[in-house]
């Protein structure tokens, strides 16, 4: 679980539960407030509900049960601050020192770096640089994506990232400047909706191209309440967070991949259905009949 995702910690807290005993059945309340040393085991719920909040006493007790570093301990007791600050005057001051603290190895494009998702394969070179030493030898880079791109496409590849600052020679080769990036909130959307179609068009062509023990395709038609709905969206959200903290830590890259999450309606809601079917003066009509 990555700390520095978060503003507010008792949505911290309820990840990093939900999170824990995803990944270890028996961990339980009780089991985390024997390691932080108190003995309610309905404290924790309490501070992720917001019906008790977590003191200055006990934050370091916290900070040693949550496994965090000396760093992330800072941060997190900024963001037990940040949560309940009461003025925008403090919550400023405790939000730029928290973000004094956050990593360096995100960055949120700028609009004047829009061109960066105009073709697939910009980012696919941008990634492909932690893997290859990429100094003038274009062709095998060109060779090394799959689908495979031109020897002409790879070195504009290269000239434009190097344009928009996100490449630099490091030792003679081309490295990212940052771990990852995101597009932030200054790329238009639509920009980022095309982008995505293009990556799911290579995904499309994944599931005939590569073997099941190199990809993972599934598919999952169910249905939901509205409860259910947002449940769901949460789980994807945190999982999604969780393969980008397994990015940011991980070393030795040996290859590229995309990892595309679709998750959407196959119908009308319930309700809204009703209402689009028979039209508004129509259900006051049906309503007066039964009267």
């Amino acid at each position: 679980m990555n700390v520095f995702a978060y503003y507010n910690y008792r949505k911290y807290l309820q990840d990093y539960y939900e999170y824990r005993k995803s990944v270890q059945r028996y961990f339980s309340y009780r089991a985390f407030a024997k390691r932080a040393g108190y003995t309610s085991s309905g404290f924790y719920l309490d501070l992720v509900k917001g019906r008790k909040s977590l003191t200055p006493q006990m934050v370091p007790k916290f900070i040693h049960a949550l496994g965090l570093s000396e760093k992330e301990g800072r941060y997190f007791s900024l963001m037990v601050d940040f949560t309940h600050a009461e003025t925008p005057e403090s919550k400023q001051d405790i939000f730029e020192k928290m973000s004094a603290l956050l990593p360096r190895t995100t960055k949120a494009l700028s609009r004047q770096q829009v061109e960066y998702y105009k073709e697939w394969y910009y980012v696919a070179v941008r990634e492909a640089l932690s893997v290859l030493n990429v100094s003038d030898n274009y062709q095998d880079l060109a060779l090394f994506l799959n689908p495979r791109i031109t020897v002409p496409q790879a070195k504009q590849a290269i000239k434009l990232l190097s344009n928009l600052g996100l490449i630099e020679k490091e030792n003679g080769f081309w490295r990212s400047v940052n771990k990852t990036i995101t597009s932030g909130r200054e790329i238009p959307p639509f920009i980022v909706h095309d982008f995505q179609k293009k990556m799911m068009d290579l995904g499309k062509a994944a599931v005939d191209h590569y073997s099941t023990e190199r990809r993972n395709v599934s598919c999952t038609t169910m249905s939901v309440s509205p409860q259910g709905l947002e449940r769901i969206i949460h789980k994807i959200d945190t999982f999604r967070k969780e393969i980008v903290d397994i990015v940011r830590s991980d070393d030795h890259e040996s290859m590229i991949c995309e990892l595309n999450i679709q998750f959407f309606p196959l119908s009308k809601e319930l309700e809204a259905c009703f209402v689009d079917a028979v039209g508004p003066d129509e259900a006051e009509g049906g309503a007066d009949d039964e009267a």
